[in-house]
């Protein structure tokens, strides 16, 4: 089961895997990956890192998913290319 520290950690590793430049995805990139309400949904993760909310089944599997080299769906535009 993740713990708090297991969702800070997958924040860090998304960040060097998908982000440009590799540094951590912040909680708003990891709501729009994790397809959770972009209203309440930071304070949600931060709830998890802080241990004050539990990490559901969902959010593992879907953390273990892309930890293991998956992304979101097509329509979930985390980041855009620059235009040249």
């Amino acid at each position: 089961m993740m713990t708090g520290k297991d969702v800070r950690a997958a924040r860090v590793a998304l960040g060097k895997m998908w982000k440009p430049g590799g540094g951590a995805l912040t909680a708003q990139e990891l709501v729009r990956a994790l397809g959770l309400s972009e209203d309440h949904g930071t304070d949600h993760v931060y709830n998890m890192e802080k241990g004050k909310s539990a990490v559901s089944g969902t959010i593992e599997m879907l953390l273990r998913i892309y930890l293991a080299g998956g992304v979101p769906p097509d329509d979930v535009v985390i980041f855009k290319e620059k235009s040249r």
